[in-house]
């Protein structure tokens, strides 16, 4: 019955795009918002869907909303985008361990009305086929499963190879002067909450959110998320349901965690300001409170300091900070059942120097999480934005770990860009479930990734390369859990992307 509903959801929505779509003038090779994040030179090759970005660049901004001779005169001055997108994965485990291969192929439409009295409509949808990989699920035989290219589909049904669709975004909007609400299902991008799109489709989050630049060089966001669409997943979930998708690691008290399906949570209240007198400094404090789950702050500085007279080259500095605590009970009365316990608190520091020119930015990264608890942020919501990380790992749910990092960006040509990445990860022994969640050794990560955007007749398209290694530093014991894909393994993606 969840399958049928799920797919008269999709059926819907993609109608609703189909019927718009008839009365809309198609308008070809527009390009993605340019505006830049704290995470901009990794999201260049992990690039973020561009149905809503092509939404938001196509934003019609009228003082004083046009007249319209009908509601069809209307719909055809609304803009339409398409975004075609195929991702091969494989991951190549140590000795007999088992290994991994997946590639994925997806559609997808997206329409967004004109200005209306300051009041737009939004809509998209997608689908992914899955056209070729081996067994992704959990084999009942080694309890063993891929961890990366399962995520191109339904985590939650790996088996699934054909109903794999969903009605992403679904919203209205307001636009005010220099401020936007909108509401409903949509993209929003904050330092831990944010597409993540490592994958075929990105998380998605279903809020009232507000972004507000009337005061000059101060940019507001927040507000009240009630429901999640999670990457990896063709659902939609309210918050508490949300958490699980990944797997849930290891309770504090021994055993598979107990959380999934047993915590209570209304909702997430987000609130972020940021302050840049110029193009130099730039500083901002977030604020996360996940009802009965946590408060967690986070503060991010980054500076410019120029060293020549032209002013092309500059020493980087930034430094993060963080501090994080239990909300409520942590979910549940049950401690065992809770997604965080009552009591720990962490903190957490992030820091970067390096040196950047017009055409490479290199830096050392460090980032520490204190040993008083660990730090929990749902993986499903976001990748973190430590300066430390690298693609196909992460620091979520650890105490006590030190991370090391050294990262070089390349502009070879306005179209061309790489990125060459090493760092070592000292984490807490794999048997210590109070400080490892997920079981994780002390690693070393080598990345290289590249990406590039064609123009002239082919603009629009673009492609994009990655290699992983890791290599355990750590004790394993000899056990596959601690072993297969976590380290002594290689991954490989490539992706092709085409946006109009």
């Amino acid at each position: 019955m969840r399958k049928l509903i799920r797919k008269g959801r999709v059926i819907i929505g993609a109608a609703i795009v189909c019927a718009i779509l008839a009365n809309t003038r198609v308008v070809m090779g527009q390009q993605p918002d340019s505006s830049k994040t704290t995470r901009e030179s990794v999201e260049f090759i992990l690039q973020q869907d561009t149905l809503q970005q092509k939404a938001q660049v196509n934003r019609v901004v009228s003082g004083d909303t046009a007249k319209y001779k009908s509601i069809k005169d209307y719909l055809q001055k609304g803009k339409f985008s398409g975004h075609v997108r195929s991702y091969f994965m494989a991951t190549d485990n140590t000795a007999d361990y088992p290994d991994y291969h997946a590639l994925a192929w997806g559609t997808g439409l997206g329409y967004e009305s004109a200005d209306f009295h300051g009041f737009q409509l939004g809509v998209s949808g997608f689908f992914i086929f899955n056209l070729w990989s081996n067994a992704l699920g959990t084999n009942p035989e080694t309890g063993l499963s891929s961890r990366y290219e399962i995520g191109l589909f339904d985590a939650l049904n790996p088996d699934d190879k054909r109903d794999l669709g969903r009605l992403e975004t679904l919203y209205l909007r307001y636009n005010y002067r220099k401020s936007v609400a909108t509401i409903g299902r949509q993209k929003i991008t904050t330092p831990f909450i944010n597409p993540q799109d490592g994958r075929m489709r990105p998380t998605l989050v279903n809020a009232l959110w507000l972004e507000s630049k009337e005061l000059e060089k101060l940019t507001f966001q927040g507000g009240w998320i009630f429901g999640m669409g999670p990457r990896s997943t063709q659902d939609w979930f309210s918050v508490e349901e949300s958490i699980g998708s990944v797997p849930v690691g290891r309770s504090v008290f021994g055993g598979s965690s107990q959380f999934k399906g047993n915590i209570s949570s209304a909702g997430i209240a987000v609130g972020g300001i940021t302050y840049q007198p110029s193009k130099n400094l730039k500083t901002s404090i977030w604020h996360y409170y996940t009802d009965n789950l946590y408060n967690l702050t986070f503060s991010q500085t980054d500076v410019a300091i120029p060293v020549t007279q032209s002013k092309q080259q500059s020493i980087v500095l930034g430094l993060q900070a963080g501090y994080q605590t239990t909300s409520g009970n942590g979910g549940n009365t049950d401690q065992l059942k809770a997604y965080i316990p009552k009591g720990p608190e962490t903190w957490l520091i992030s820091s970067k120097f390096g040196y950047k020119t017009p055409g490479i930015e290199t830096s050392l990264n460090y980032t520490h999480i204190s040993d008083k608890g660990r730090f929990l942020f749902p993986r499903e919501w976001g990748i973190e934005p430590f300066y430390t990380f690298m693609p196909r790992e992460r620091l979520e749910g650890v105490a006590d770990v030190h991370s090391f990092a050294v990262i070089t960006d390349v502009k070879v040509t306005e179209q061309w860009k790489a990125r060459a990445g090493y760092s070592i990860a000292e984490m807490p022994d794999v048997k210590d479930v109070v400080k490892n969640k997920y079981a994780m050794p002390s690693y070393a990560h080598l990345l290289l990734m590249t990406n590039y955007n064609f123009k002239g007749m082919l603009d629009g398209l673009s492609m994009q390369a990655l290699y992983v290694y890791k290599n355990g530093r750590g004790e394993t014991y000899d056990t596959p859990n601690f072993i297969v894909n976590k380290v002594d393994m290689s991954h490989y993606s490539f992706v092709v992307n085409y946006t109009y």
